[in-house]
């Protein structure tokens, strides 16, 4: 086959040849025209090729910009935790200062150990929290815990890093305690109609608002913590005793540190 061909196929070479390599330009209006003839094809390879290169590009930049856009969501997120936790620092150190301020009459007369609260327990007329204090730092059942310069509870159970404390609100809670002013004595309770005062003695001329303090009585809780306002006399008549409600000015529920009062 390429030997019958082969005068033509020497022809066409010569030709192309002498089309490349015209010296004197004689063949330049056959170059322009087939130039013309292959300029859309290789426009259209050009596009192509660059459209190619814009979208590769492009598929590059996309890359890059999503590793930043992780980085950068990593960094917000860093900063958004690190706000949060200064924010704690700075409730905290909010909170201890003005427990240290309003306590500092009781830290003149006795030592007192900052805690605080890990648990809550409240169950009908038991209501218990848990502190992070226990008998590695000196803990001892019967201490009393206070909270912004008022009695909180006592000291229940103690275990080796923590404590359970019983609060005043809870049912079974017994403080004696005084009526500064009127000077009586009675029996500080909790329940579900609030903190009252019982077993005050006839004799006693109570004055409503004056101030409820722990009397020291029985020797575990010191005299003189507050307790609260006297609000209204509840004993009825015939009764050997005086009965009162106490005004209490902490919402327990939503304190986060106490101190324990050390005797």
């Amino acid at each position: 086959m390429f030997k019958k061909f082969r005068i033509l196929w020497l022809a066409l070479a010569i030709i192309i040849l002498g089309f490349f390599l015209d010296p004197k330009g004689l063949l330049d209006p056959a170059k322009n025209g087939l130039y013309r003839a292959i300029r859309p094809f290789s426009i259209v390879g050009n596009v192509t090729a660059n459209r190619t290169s814009i979208f590769f590009n492009e598929l590059f930049q996309l890359g890059s910009l999503g590793k930043e856009n992780q980085a950068l969501i990593k960094e917000n997120l860093d900063l958004q935790s690190q706000i949060a936790i200064l924010k704690e620092v700075q409730h905290e150190n909010e909170i201890l200062k003005n427990e240290i301020g309003i306590s500092q009459s009781i830290a003149n007369t006795y030592q007192i150990s900052p805690a605080s609260i890990i648990g809550r327990a409240s169950s009908g007329y038991i209501k218990t929290v848990v502190i992070d204090r226990g008998s590695k730092d000196g803990v001892k059942t019967g201490q009393a815990v206070i909270a912004q310069g008022y009695l909180v509870g006592v000291i229940k159970q103690v275990y080796q890093a923590s404590a359970e404390v019983s609060l005043i609100t809870d049912y079974n809670s017994i403080v004696p305690v005084l009526l500064q002013n009127s000077r009586g004595t009675g029996l500080l309770q909790g329940g579900l109609q609030g903190l009252t005062v019982e077993e005050i003695p006839l004799n006693i001329t109570i004055q409503t608002g004056e101030q409820v303090v722990t009397s020291g009585l029985g020797g575990d809780i010191p005299a003189g913590i507050a307790v609260g306002k006297v609000g209204n006399v509840i004993s009825k008549e015939g009764e050997i005793f005086q009965k009162v409600t106490v005004i209490y000015p902490i919402q327990i529920y939503y304190l986060e540190f106490v101190f324990v009062v050390n005797p």
